[in-house]
């Protein structure tokens, strides 16, 4: 049995396959080594399956949100081998699922434009190159959190409109002390910032909510896919909730950057299971 895990930073998704069919799927809280430990992971997932799952899985191939190859991959790889003692383990970051679910063994710019942002240049399947996201305080351009967080500061910066900064205090009743303790002192600040989102898709029709969308996937394209070398020969692929949920502003900045976008993807974790079924 192989397990399979697409973890974003609020959300993962776990397919358990046998005989590279799908023998179950589950979702828990989003897993990242930068908030997590190995002993936190293992007492998320301890309860999710069962002796008998856990006895016959074989094979992992964990894909996640912050988990960098040799260097803080192994608080994940840890937990999962106390889990399934008999599983082999591979945990990756999820550029790598992206590259894999939207390009397979080809060539391109995968991203991942979701809570937060990444992105990078793969060749033949395998990454070449990427631009550092830096996360949510000094990158994450274009995210849910990056969005998150222009909108909480337009709104307390007295930018937003009035009909706007209204139906956002009708909302979220937003108490200046309370956000910027969710922020600077509580647990996934970038998950709360994200929160606000929403109110961006229900106002979506609205011109400034618009330019404010457009303007932020200016920054993603600017900061990250126009920074790769020859950027204009590619194909270029977008994973995750923002993406999907704007595409069509999204697809908008790369016409008006004369760039056209090939994919599209709510989640990658379809697309992972036919990668792993066929190689």
């Amino acid at each position: 049995m192989i397990l399979l895990a697409d973890s974003g930073s609020t959300k993962t998704d776990w397919v358990l396959l046998h005989n590279n069919q799908i023998f179950r799927q589950l979702s828990t809280e989003g897993i990242n080594p930068f908030f997590h430990t190995t002993e936190s992971v293992f007492a998320l997932l301890n309860d999710k399956f069962s002796d008998e799952e856990k006895e016959q899985v074989s094979e992992i191939h964990f894909y996640g949100a912050g988990c960098i190859k040799n260097s803080n991959s192994h608080i994940i790889e840890n937990a999962l081998y106390q889990l399934f003692i008999h599983a082999k383990v591979d945990a990756n970051d999820d550029m790598l699922g992206a590259t894999r679910s939207l390009f397979g063994n080809d060539s391109g710019i995968a991203c991942i434009l979701g809570t937060g942002a990444n992105s990078c240049l793969c060749t033949d399947g395998k990454i070449v190159d990427k631009v550092p996201t830096l996360g949510y305080i000094l990158g994450d351009e274009g995210s849910g959190a990056y969005l998150g967080r222009k909108l909480v500061n337009h709104y307390f910066k007295r930018k937003l409109p009035l009909a706007l900064a209204q139906a956002f205090d009708k909302q979220y009743n937003p108490v200046q002390v309370q956000i910027q303790n969710a922020v600077y002192k509580e647990k996934n600040p970038n998950r709360f910032l994200a929160s606000f989102t929403p109110f961006l898709k229900e106002n979506i029709q609205n011109g400034y909510i618009k330019k404010f969308i457009f303007d932020s996937f200016s920054d993603f394209f600017e900061s990250n896919i126009m920074q790769y070398s020859n950027y204009q020969a590619y194909q270029i692929g977008f994973i995750g909730s923002i993406a999907y949920h704007f595409s069509e502003i999204l697809t908008e900045v790369a016409e008006s950057k004369k760039l056209k976008i090939s994919f599209i993807l709510e989640k990658p974790i379809n697309a992972l299971i036919s990668y792993h079924s066929s190689n």
